[in-house]
């Protein structure tokens, strides 16, 4: 499953720009990474999307509805390193973002770990503004982030 590799390569790569890990992930079945990937209620509560250089699936992004509100987080970004600083991330958000406006969301949230200026800095440039809220991303590797949120309407 496309999924489940580039998730994956992307905690194995990028440990600390995720609250899960790649060891936590490893122990999963196929049922569970099948359920992450689709909805199992109405199928319009979330939205994964990859991006591709040629055949080769270099990034992944992955946006859900909060249940029972008319917004949504990010919870889920990653670029294979060679690509980062092309289009690919931008892409991703995008696409994202046009998918959430069309479902009628006013706001997009994402978490991203505070010590990650470049991924700070990018989604500043793709709109979202720091909410001022610290946010815990994992306790157990004291890993901590902030909030970010986009106003869609």
């Amino acid at each position: 499953m496309l999924f489940k590799e580039v998730r994956l390569k992307a905690l194995k790569e990028s440990p600390d720009a995720f609250g899960s890990t790649y060891e936590s992930a490893l122990q999963r079945d196929e049922r569970s990474w099948q359920d992450q990937l689709w909805s199992t209620t109405t199928g319009d509560d979330r939205n994964t999307q990859f991006a591709f250089e040629g055949d080769q699936c270099i990034g992944i992004a992955a946006l859900y509805r909060e249940p029972s509100a008319p917004s949504g987080d990010i919870i889920m970004m990653w670029v294979d390193p060679r690509y980062r600083g092309s289009s690919a991330a931008s892409s991703l958000v995008r696409v994202l973002l046009s998918w959430a406006k069309d479902s009628g969301f006013v706001a997009v949230s994402l978490e991203v770990t505070d010590s990650n200026a470049r991924a700070i800095k990018f989604y500043e440039n793709e709109g979202f503004h720091d909410t001022g809220e610290k946010v815990e991303v994992d306790s157990n590797r004291a890993l901590s982030g902030i909030r970010m949120t986009q106003k869609l309407v």
